[in-house]
This record gives C-alpha cells, structure tokens and sequence, in this order.
C-alpha cells in the first residue's frame, strides 16, 4: 500500500508539471500579447483571431487524441512524443515574424495541447486507485495549471519580457516540457487495464453514438459548456466592469481578479478532495450554488473592498470543478477502453459551445445591456434582478442534473 501511494504521489507530481507546463504556455499568450500586439503590427481583430483558433484547434484535437488513445494498447509513447512536440512547439511561436506564422503557430500548440489535455486525464484516472482519483486529478488538472498558469505565469513572464524580449517568454516552457518527457519515459507505467463497476456493456468501441447513450457523459459535456462560459464570462469582463461602472483604481481591480486565481487554486484541491468523501453530486450541486455568488456580489456589494473580495473567492468555488467535469465522473461512468474518447468529447463540446459561443452572448449583451449584463445573464440592470436564476451561472443546470449524476 505504501508502495502504491509512493508512485501515485509520483505519477501526480509529474504529470501536475505537464499541465502545469501547458497552462503556463496556454494562458502565458494573453500576458505576452502587449508585447506581441506593437512588435508584429496587429489589430485587435487578429488579437482575437490568435485566441479563437487556438481554442478551435484544442477542441478538435481532444476529441481525436481520445478516440486514437482507446484505439492503443500502450498510451505511454504517444504521451511522450506529445510533450516533446509541445516543448519544441514552443520555439515556432518565439520563431514568428509575421500574423500568419503567430497564427500557424498558436493552431499547432492547440493541437498539441488538446492532445496533452486529455491524454494526461485519461492516464491520470486510469492509473489511480478509485477513493483517490479525485483528488488526483484536483491536483493535476486543477491545483497545478491554476498554480502556474494564473498565479506565477504573468510574473514571470512579463519580468522576462521586460529584461529578454516577448519571443523569451514564449519559448520559457521549454525546459520543463522536456524534463517532464524524460520523467514519463523513465518512471512512469503504463496503467492497468481498469473495469468500472457500473460500465454498462452496450458501448461499442469507437462508437460515438454509444457513448453519447450514457446520461453522465451529455450532463457533463453540458456542465463544461457552462463551466468555460462562466470562467471565460468573469476573466473577460469583469475587469471591465470594476473599472468602467464600478470606477476602482487599476491596483484594486487587479488584486481583486488576483484573487480569482487564489479561488482556482484553492477550490481546484477542496472540491474533488471533498467529492472522494462526499459524493460527486454533492460537491457539484453545493458550487454550483455557490457561483451565483461571485457575480451578486460584484454587482451589488458597495461596501469594504475586503468583503467584496472574501464574497468572489468564495463565489468563485465552480472554478474547482473541472476535474470532476471532464474526468473524474467520466471514468466512474464510462468503460477505461473508452475513456478517453469520453474525456475528449466533454472537452470539445465545453471549449466550442462554451469557449466561442459563450462569450460571443457575453459580449453581444455587453455592448447592449452594460457591463453588468454578461455578469448574470439574463439580467440586465440591478432592478430587474433574475427570478429563476442565471443563464451564465450553472447553477440550474446542476439542479437538473442533481438526480442523474451517479
């Protein structure tokens, strides 16, 4: 037992660097763009362009790495060679001297991200044992990339900007892409064929339709949906909306998204930790309520900005729960040979429909409504407050989803 918990520690350790490593690059782009924006000439619109091609592609790829993986009998070289691509990937995006090479570059990272993604979930949940495979994944897909991606990436990245140049900080990933490709070559194993309990045996292999048949896998694809479109609705505008309706100074503004990053983090490793102990359906249904929160008290709480801040990191507990969405759940549900076909799906769905459409009527209702609109859909100003709760907000969703969840 002490030796099975040895190596799951290990296994969490190297793989929450992987994604830690992918997020760093991922987010690291939106922080490198005021760099990028002046030195290469580009408009606001191939700003924009570079971020939804992105998304499109990580899409795309995680739905066809998951259906090649369940293909595969050794998942592990595939692995490998993907966080090898991505660390040299990293060097075309340094590399670029024009839109057009940016934007080629940005699609291949999407691709190769996306593939990582889901391979390192699939690998993850396939390799741990069940009363710690939410916790694990927490860790991996949730604590690390929110650790490295929101908190310590625009620090370092805008200091190496400053000192080296913006192509630096593109190229900063690396390093600890290829260490963590040597440590999954040599430490880590191929996991064990895993059988879930309740895996229903109609589902035939590579089969779509089949998979589309088990009720957890449409739930969750549609709380993911809600999941990005919240995050994605917060990060957009809420910054926004502090400094232009609620006039706070830019250092305020600041700490006060800072602390969406610490509610990330925080909540990425008490949700799934709780979930092993409490139920799946429990801890969704319990931040799913909680999300409402995070924007009633952006609009509505004039008092001491120490409140306001307190009421978001605890309004903000649904940025915790994409372990459980995209993984956790899903290999309590679905066959191991089909997981990661499952795994991808969920994410591609969530990145298309929550990622592109999403803040699209986010921002529609922004330029016709305010800036508060996009902050608790379908509400529109501070009298006409939501009767049967927010369209953003998952909050309805997780009622409905409450007796189907295992």
């Amino acid at each position: 037992m002490k030796q099975r918990n040895r190596y799951e520690n290990t296994l969490v350790a190297i793989f929450g660097l992987a994604i830690g490593s992918m997020s760093f690059e991922q987010l690291g782009i939106s922080y490198l763009i005021p760099f990028i924006q002046p030195a290469l000439q580009l408009s606001n619109t191939q700003v924009g362009l570079l971020m939804s091609v992105y998304w499109v592609a990580f899409a795309l790829s995680s739905y066809a790495t998951g259906s090649v993986l369940d293909g595969l009998r050794r998942r592990k070289p595939l692995l490998v060679l993907t966080l090898v691509s991505f660390s040299l990937g990293s060097l075309w995006s340094a590399g670029a001297a024009s839109f057009g090479a940016l934007v080629a570059a940005r699609a291949f990272m999407g691709l190769l991200e996306g593939s990582l993604f889901t391979a390192v979930q699939s690998f993850v949940a396939l390799a741990s044992t069940p009363e710690r495979r939410g916790s694990n994944l927490g860790i991996v897909a949730g604590v690390c990339p929110n650790i490295l991606g929101i908190l310590i990436a625009p620090m370092v990245l805008v200091q190496m900007s400053l000192h080296f140049g913006w192509r630096v900080g593109c190229a900063a990933v690396l390093v600890p892409g290829m260490m963590t490709a040597l440590l999954v070559a040599t430490v880590i194993h191929e996991p064990a064929a895993m059988q879930a309990p309740s895996a229903p045996s109609t589902v035939k292999r590579g089969r779509l339709i089949e998979l589309l048949r088990l009720r957890n896998v449409w739930i969750c694809a549609g709380l993911c949906c809600f999941y990005v479109a919240y995050l994605n609705a917060g990060f957009t505008f809420l910054p926004l909306y502090y400094i232009n309706v609620r006039h706070f100074p830019s250092q305020q503004m600041s700490a006060l998204m800072g602390v969406l990053g610490i509610s990330a983090v925080l909540f990425a490793f008490l949700l799934p930790v709780a979930s092993d102990r409490l139920g799946r359906r429990s801890v969704l249904m319990a931040s799913g309520c909680l999300s409402v929160v995070g924007p009633l008290a952006a609009l509505l709480i004039s008092g001491p900005i120490a409140l306001l801040a307190c009421l978001v990191l605890i309004g903000c507990a649904i940025s915790g729960t994409a372990s459980l969405i995209t993984s956790t759940i899903p290999a309590e549900t679905v066959p191991p040979q089909h997981l990661a076909t499952a795994i991808g799906l969920i994410i591609a769905v969530g990145v298309i429909i929550g990622g592109l459409v999403g803040p699209g009527i986010a921002g529609w209702v922004a330029d016709t409504r305010g800036l508060g609109g996009p902050l608790l859909l379908p509400q529109f100003n501070l009298a006409n407050l939501p009767r049967h709760g927010s369209c953003t907000s998952p909050t309805v969703w997780y009622r409905r989803g409450w007796a189907l969840l295992p």
